[in-house]
């Protein structure tokens, strides 16, 4: 509740606007009763003063409620009446003085959020010249002071002066509260366990407390565009019609930061010359409703780099312009840190491009050509033995010959791969295949892949991730608990790969009576690989036999390698 109080008496002077006015109008209440009491012929004055003090309050109140453009008409109208007000308080009542310049603090904040800081210098000056104009009036109040009413018009007061010290305060926290949030966003760079856009849209909607955070948006002006929401239900992606996704991207000018509400067909605008203007956009709000649910909210536009797109945040402000002025802060906080991450993401793939050539040059010069070798000195000895009655020895090197026969295809491949563009597509399973039939080989066990029911399409890199780890544990298998068969099942769901690998021990089980349950896997190579790029493994004890399940992202550029 505290959060939200704060949220509410600094994110815009609404609250705080609304609590000054009706301490003023109690305050100015009593003044009146207590000037005229004694005078019945003034009763109806009296009447008509306090009355006219309670509809204007009213009314300043209601005008923060008014949609575009008769908001937009109202605010200078209210504002100038307020003005009026107060200088004349502080000119003809000097009890009341105090407590409207305290008021005379909220209008000068709705000003300067409707017209900017220069109005701020022309209420100083109003102010400057109603004080030099006190001497040339004669106050009401002079000789009918009460000292009842005094006090409580010095309750009000310190009420009020209470009211602009805590909105002061949320003020200085939301904007440190910003400050922290940018610079935690800035620290981040390439090192989180999700999509781009789901990020994005978890931060947004944890800083603001928002009753949903949306992100429409595209990695190209010809790319598919997306939508990642997160509410009360969770995060989710949903897919939406080009119809919606018209509608929802059509204000003019794009890059222009809009407030929006469902009750009206209007949005409020504020464009690069930081002018309020309202627009009718009923496609837009059509759209909004449609999607994200009745309410208010507010949207502006990200780009950087390839990314395109549009954030849409669902809050309680009003039609307040300090709204805008803060999206424009998140705006360009999140600007700044997809401008570092996309960055980053350029530099990593440039060094490692650099890595991948000279290690392939490496492999080129050293380890291809030691294992032609190889392979000539295993045909040179298996003819030699051929005319030998050695079938058993004979069996055994054409096995180490088919190894390295395998070996050097596999890295042929990798440096075909290496050598071209990596923004091709594969076939996981087709992939796996291979390898285990290559484990086969290297190990001398046998190594199977589950029938998978469809396709899955990854990325060389998801490949080439996937392949290591599979070949990491069986490794580990094969030495440590003496595997003799091994069965691989993949599978994919969401946005993870799921990837399991059962061993049989075989007729010599290693003794396993410390395993108990399930618990995270212990090799120190796979669990640093994975949490590199944001996966888990885990061993599970099944009686004779082990399984290692392993769970990692399918699209792995997006994370360091």
């Amino acid at each position: 509740m505290m959060d939200r109080l704060v949220l509410w008496l600094g994110r815009s002077p609404t609250l705080g606007f609304a609590i000054s006015r009706v301490a003023f109008a109690f305050a100015a209440t009593w003044q009146i009763e207590a000037m005229f009491s004694s005078e019945p012929d003034f009763a109806r004055t009296v009447l008509g003063l306090q009355t006219g003090i309670w509809l204007w309050t009213l009314a300043s109140i209601a005008q923060h409620l008014a949609s575009p453009p008769l908001g937009l008409l109202l605010r200078p109208i209210s504002l100038f009446v307020d003005l009026i007000v107060f200088l004349s308080a502080i000119v003809l009542c000097p009890p009341l003085q105090v407590a409207a310049l305290a008021c005379l603090f909220f209008v000068a904040w709705s000003a300067s959020d409707r017209f900017g800081r220069g109005s701020i210098i022309v209420l100083a000056l109003c102010l400057m010249l109603t004080f030099l104009a006190r001497s040339y009036y004669e106050a009401w109040a002079s000789t009918r002071s009460v000292a009842e009413v005094d006090r409580a018009i010095d309750g009000i007061t310190v009420l009020i002066g209470c009211t602009i010290a805590a909105a002061m305060l949320s003020m200085s926290i939301l904007e440190k509260r910003l400050i922290s949030w940018s610079e935690r966003l800035q620290g981040v760079g390439v090192s989180f366990q999700k999509s781009l856009a789901a990020f994005v849209v978890e931060q947004v909607f944890n800083l603001m407390a928002a009753r949903y955070c949306a992100l429409v948006w595209q990695m190209s002006d010809q790319g598919t565009i997306h939508c990642e929401i997160i509410d009360a239900e969770g995060a989710r992606t949903l897919s939406l019609p080009d119809k919606q996704i018209d509608s929802l991207l059509s204000i003019a000018p794009r890059d222009a930061p809009f407030l929006y509400a469902s009750q009206s067909r209007r949005v409020l605008l504020r464009n690069r010359l930081g002018i309020f203007r309202s627009e009718n956009a009923p496609d837009t709000t059509e759209a909004v409703l449609d999607v994200f649910g009745p309410g208010q909210g507010t949207s502006f536009q990200i780009q950087s780099g390839e990314l395109r797109g549009r954030m849409f945040i669902g809050a309680r402000h009003g039609w307040s312009p300090a709204v805008l002025l803060r999206s424009l802060r998140i705006q360009e906080g999140l600007e700044l840190f997809l401008e570092r991450h996309f960055f980053f993401l350029a530099w990593r793939d440039r060094t490692f491009a650099e890595a991948r050539l000279a290690l392939s040059h490496d492999l080129h010069d050293s380890v291809l050509q030691t294992l032609a070798a190889l392979r000539v000195r295993l045909v040179t000895t298996i003819r030699g033995l051929s005319a030998m009655d050695a079938p058993n020895q004979l069996a055994e090197l054409r096995a180490m010959e088919e190894l390295v026969t395998a070996e050097q295809a596999h890295l042929r491949r990798l440096l075909a791969s290496n050598e071209a563009a990596s923004s091709g597509k594969v076939d996981l399973g087709v992939q796996v295949e291979r390898c285990c039939r290559f484990i086969s080989l290297q190990w001398g066990v046998e190594c199977l892949l589950n029938p998978v029911d469809r396709a899955i399409i990854v990325s060389p890199e998801t490949a080439t991730e996937v392949e290591f780890l599979i070949r990491e544990a069986t490794a580990n298998a094969v030495k440590h608990a003496a595997a003799r068969h091994i069965v691989v099942s993949l599978a994919q769901a969401d946005d993870e790969i799921l990837i399991a690998l059962k061993d049989n021990p075989g007729a010599h089980p290693i003794s396993r009576e410390t395993y108990t349950g399930d618990f995270e896997l212990q090799s120190q190579s796979i669990m640093k690989r994975l949490t590199k790029v944001g996966g888990t493994a885990y061993f599970h004890n099944l009686s004779i036999n082990s399984l290692i399940s392993i769970r990692l992202p399918s699209s792995l550029p997006r994370f360091p390698a």
